[in-house]
């Protein structure tokens, strides 16, 4: 069976001319537009209009073009400690063991500089009386409960119900504080109202706080600027039961 010989531009039948069909199959139409060079073929066999350089090959695809890989020069920095690293990569070395598999809240500074807010988040720091916590601000508050003799515990669960799933856990406890038989909870706010996800937890944490009536001492990081001023006011005159910001 012989194969149907088809124009490659539109698909018509190719011309034939006593018995014999063109060579390059094209239909009547376009060997004429070739023949008056409104068509041209180019070093790739291709029908090319010679107005436009459009490709008229009706089968043809554009290819992708291909953006050339562009080397890069210079000295790269470390985003983290501002440290030399290699083209290409964010960290240096030691910053990639700290800070890999964790998430981390940044600042983009004029879309060249790049801060991480509360670095040390996740991290693990040790306290003076062996608590292992997960902030240098974590750390300053502990040291200080410590140093003034206050009994405390890191994150002790505080159960809301009856599902332990549900269990809260303030990032400090002061058993039975003063003349209370009741505990004492301090939250470190380290985050601003930036971070969605950290301030949903925040909000959730305040809501059952209130509900539950416990007593909270929250601290921010200008409390951290001067910790012992604002540790010493906030645990003389919080209120019993309440939020106590």
């Amino acid at each position: 069976m012989k194969e149907e010989l088809k124009c490659p531009i539109c698909g018509q039948p190719t011309r034939v001319y006593m018995g014999n069909a063109r060579k390059d199959r094209l239909c009547a139409k376009h060997a004429d537009e070739l023949k008056a060079e409104k068509i041209v073929v180019n070093e790739k066999g291709l029908f090319i209009d010679k107005a436009t350089g459009k490709v008229l090959n009706k089968d043809y695809v554009e290819p992708k073009e291909e953006k050339p890989i562009q080397e890069q020069k210079g000295v790269a920095k470390c985003i983290a400690c501002g440290k030399e690293t290699k083209p290409g990569f964010l960290f240096c070395v030691s910053c990639y063991k700290k800070y890999a598999d964790k998430k981390l809240l940044v600042e983009i500074n004029k879309c060249k500089d790049i801060t991480i807010l509360d670095d040390s988040y996740e991290g693990k720091f040790t306290c003076t009386d062996g608590h292992i916590v997960k902030s240098k601000s974590e750390m300053i508050i502990d040291n200080w409960l410590f140093d003034h003799n206050i009994p405390h515990a890191y994150e002790k669960k505080l159960p809301i119900d009856a599902n332990e799933n549900h269990d809260l856990h303030p990032d400090f406890c002061l058993p039975g504080y003063g003349d209370d038989t009741d505990d004492v909870y301090i939250e470190y706010w380290g985050y601003n109202e930036s971070n969605k996800e950290y301030t949903k937890s925040k909000n959730y944490k305040m809501k059952v706080y209130k509900e539950l009536k416990v007593t909270v001492i929250c601290l921010e990081e200008k409390d951290i600027m001067d910790i012992n001023a604002s540790m010493s006011r906030k645990l003389k005159f919080y209120k019993k039961g309440m939020i106590n910001e």
